[in-house]
């Protein structure tokens, strides 16, 4: 090799080596440098793995033959084993070239019988359903364009086999499948005894409260001692309140949005919030804890619904350092070239619903947990309720309503409820204090839409 070749050499590595030392200081509060952040900035196809998020249902439901069920809130980014066999039957299922077998099942049977069954928080899109399962197509489709419920039980036509019911509570078609492979009915077994849940939830079709089973809900039920648990906490992600330089600490702590904080320069207005912003990018933290990312990059890419979903997820990991928290799918919308998401929090497995004290604190910003926005393919807004939450295992309250008996003499129209949410309740936080309690509360939804939220911490 001649001396101006090595003199190449050298002179690469030396450049090679700038551009990390110099991504180091850059980066040094995000915890990342420049080939960190470039390789989480590639974009993101459907063979990520994270498109098959989609086909989580918000919550899995199990039970045992008799009568009695467990409610398990379903994670977005883990996995359980009621979830990896169900999905492993749905695949079976699907790619078969077979048309669905027209059904109409006592629904008020298979609630008697040992059942898992997926509840979606919206009218989940067949195709949409097909493909981030990995599949392309299946006959499905030509039967259901959506639904809201899959049901897993027992065929009572075989020895060994596992019926899969397709159901739109909303519209009442049903389509089934039957899955006899070997091991499918152990399995099924295994799977609906696997959810360890210290609450127990009846059926109130089961209870008599309904005289039509396809109005079934879950309730809770622990009887007149109630329901000892743990409280949860909430506290603000992004600053300590002994860190006497508030703004300081948040700006560390939200460089991770852009892609070179050396650039970022401080926008905030007097008397607005926090915020700041590079050639592309503004973010704010107001102070009411919400955080805002807003994007003014185009490059009209041309994507569907689950490439944006899987970018959605991507963007939560790579980019909000102070995710801590679980969450779910609670909903989505499509416009002409626009498409939203909406994912709520998990603790205890339980979801964490807004006090009207925060939600009159927030204001606009948000209806849910996180909001992420598309537009023409490009993710343009992000906005999170920045709380971090926790159990507090060294405190223990009683939720000492018996649920049942409330709902019988409290003048409900139990023909009318669509939902009944037992839910961690998420205080607003006094930036003084620094630290909100969260006690159990129950969600009666109506079918008009009208929420009335109940303490269970007294009876009335």
């Amino acid at each position: 090799m001649t001396l101006s070749g090595i003199k190449n050499i050298i002179i690469t590595f030396l450049v090679f080596l700038a551009l990390y030392l110099t991504s180091a200081i850059w980066f040094e509060d995000t915890g990342g440098n420049f080939l960190t952040l470039f390789a989480r900035n590639r974009p993101l196809v459907s063979e990520s793995g994270l498109v098959r998020n989609f086909a989580f249902p918000m919550r899995i439901i199990t039970g045992d033959g008799y009568q009695n069920f467990h409610v398990l809130y379903s994670s977005i980014m883990s996995d359980n084993t009621v979830r990896e066999f169900c999905d492993e039957i749905l695949i079976l299922a699907l790619s078969r070239n077979e048309a669905p077998r027209t059904v109409s099942p006592d629904f008020g049977e298979i609630l008697s019988e040992r059942v898992i069954i997926y509840e979606y928080a919206f009218e989940m899109p067949t195709e949409k359903f097909i493909r981030a399962l990995g599949l392309r197509s299946s006959p499905l489709q030509q039967a259901m364009e959506r639904f809201n419920l899959i049901v897993f039980n027992l065929a009572n036509d075989s020895t060994d086999g596992v019926n899969i019911y397709f159901h739109n509570r909303n519209t009442g078609a049903w389509a089934g499948f039957l899955v006899e492979e070997a091991h499918v009915l152990e399995r099924f077994l295994s799977a609906s005894e696997s959810v360890a849940a210290d609450i127990s939830w009846a059926s109130s079709f089961l209870l008599g409260f309904d005289s039509n089973p396809y109005n079934n809900l879950f309730i809770p039920v622990w009887g007149e001692n109630g329901y000892h648990y743990f409280i949860g906490e909430a506290r603000p992600a992004h600053f300590d309140i002994t860190d006497g330089n508030i703004q300081h600490t948040i700006r560390m702590n939200l460089m991770s949005f852009f892609d070179n904080p050396a650039a970022v320069y401080d926008v905030r207005g007097e008397g607005g919030p926090f915020a700041w912003a590079d050639g592309n990018t503004i973010v704010r933290r107001f102070p009411n804890n919400i955080v805002e990312y807003v994007s003014y990059r185009r490059d009209n890419r041309n994507t569907e619904l689950l490439d944006d979903f899987a970018n959605a997820l991507d963007f939560i990991a790579a980019r909000d350092l102070f995710m801590t928290n679980d969450f779910f799918l609670a909903g989505f919308e499509e416009r002409s070239n626009e498409r939203i998401f909406f994912f709520d929090y998990i603790l205890g497995g339980l979801p964490v619903i807004f006090t009207d004290t925060l939600k009159s604190y927030i204001g606009s910003h948000t209806s849910n947990a996180i909001t992420v926005r598309f537009r023409d393919g490009n993710l343009v807004g992000y906005t999170r309720l920045a709380y971090e939450f926790a159990i507090n295992t060294e405190v223990l309250d009683n939720a000492n309503r018996d649920l049942p008996l409330y709902m019988l003499h409290s003048g409900l129209d139990l023909e009318s409820l669509e939902s009944v949410t037992l839910a961690f309740a998420a205080p607003h936080i006094d930036p003084i204090v620094g630290v909100g309690t969260m006690h159990l509360w129950v969600d009666f939804r109506m079918q008009d839409g009208i929420s009335s939220m109940e303490s269970l911490r007294a009876y009335p």
